[in-house]
């Protein structure tokens, strides 16, 4: 299921571990912000969320924790179009999202080695119907992400173990992500376990020059079985392997951060439509392989200013089932975008940002006969921080 990458993804978000390094004293901070987020598209599909998040930071020399929550408010709709028989139907909530308890704690062994273990605790403050639900009106999981998360308990644990030396430093690490169960709102599927995986991970980081640093991390994962209610439509998909490399360049107060990956997926498992519905090979895999490009420029626009520019590319193919195949078969597509953001820091322990993003997304023979439908996602949001 397309829920199992937000636990790929909580793994990337860890970041590559030499975009930063340990905070120099003790420091808190809170923010809080609103988001508004709304889409159309060329089919019948469009839809609404406000988020207001609420975010807590603490860091220390070798230990830094975070909270974050949010309240969405969201619409999600698919208009009728009595020509082809579609009576059309929405999906509305409010609610608070989960909240999530991450923690990263960093010690060192002497020898240029260290040892780092990070983890993040998913609670159950939101909905676990709402990302089914929601599916009615949203953009495809596989290009956005929906901003509400109600998992249900879970959580990330990792470790790795990582040496430098002068302009190198590499590391190895595994780790485990728990995952929990989701009510698909459909009597005959019940509850959905997305299933667990383990993840495998190393990493290599060059100093190419004072200015610059090219970092690379590789993540395979070895999903478990995941199951339902109903035992026929239990399934395990295939493990994963994740190509990720970031380049960092600082050009004076300015910075250029370039990150791109690579997601390979293979065939899985899919239970017999009869007992005991043991696991046979699936005839395609899950998810299409995924290409992602992702360049930011920050730059000062004057004391206390500091403007961010990205652009994204996303390159979805598609999944391998056959294209009869109406319950498994994806065509992929792409994902163009533009990002921008402003941050004005008010005093030394305040600032304030604001941002918007313009996603254009093409889903292949997604729609009636084939159609190609095109979405329009626009987000603008705005974010104050304090820090103490």
């Amino acid at each position: 299921m397309n829920l199992r990458q937000c636990g790929i993804t909580a793994v990337l978000a860890l970041g590559l571990f030499l975009a930063g390094g340990p905070s120099r004293a003790d420091q808190e901070e809170l923010q809080a912000g609103y988001v508004f987020d709304f889409w159309n598209s060329n089919s019948l599909y469009n839809g609404t969320e406000n988020r207001v998040p609420l975010s807590y930071y603490f860091s220390s020399p070798d230990l830094s924790l975070s909270l974050n929550t949010a309240f969405v408010a969201g619409d999600y709709v698919q208009d009728a179009d009595p020509s082809f028989g579609i009576a059309g139907s929405s999906y509305s909530s409010s609610e608070f999202s989960d909240t999530s308890l991450g923690v990263n704690w960093g010690l060192d062994m002497g020898n240029s080695v260290r040892s780092t273990f990070s983890g993040i605790l998913n609670i159950p403050t939101g909905d676990n119907r709402w990302e089914i639900a929601e599916l009615v009106g949203a953009i495809p999981f596989i290009f956005e992400p929906s901003y509400y998360h109600g998992a249900g308990w879970g959580g990330d644990v990792f470790y790795t173990l990582s040496v430098s030396s002068p302009g190198v430093e590499y590391g190895l690490g595994g780790g485990f992500m728990s995952t929990a169960t989701y009510d698909t709102t459909l009597s005959a599927q019940g509850t959905f376990s997305p299933g667990d995986n383990a993840v495998a991970l190393a990493t290599l980081g060059l100093r190419m020059s004072a200015a610059d640093i090219w970092a690379f991390r590789y993540v395979r994962t070895f999903p478990f079985e995941s199951t339902y209610s109903t035992a026929s439509e239990d399934f395990t998909e295939d493990a994963s392997n994740i190509l990720t490399t970031q380049w960092i360049s600082q050009m004076g107060k300015d910075k250029l951060v370039i990150n791109a990956s690579y997601s390979f997926y293979g065939t899985g498992n899919t239970a017999q439509t009869t007992a005991p519905y043991s696991l046979a090979a699936d005839p395609g895999p899950y998810f299409g392989d995924k290409l992602e490009i992702h360049p930011i420029f920050g730059y000062s626009a004057g004391p206390g200013v500091v403007l961010e520019s990205g652009l994204v590319w996303d390159w979805i193919q598609p999944n391998g089932y056959p294209q009869s195949s109406t319950e498994y078969y994806e065509g992929g597509g792409n994902l163009l975008g533009a990002e921008q953001s402003i941050t004005f820091q008010l005093s030394s322990s305040t600032f304030w940002n604001l941002a918007g993003l313009y996603h254009y997304i093409a889903n292949v023979n997604a729609g009636v006969n084939n159609q190609t439908i095109t979405y329009q996602r626009f987000t603008f949001g705005t974010n104050v921080g304090f820090k103490w």
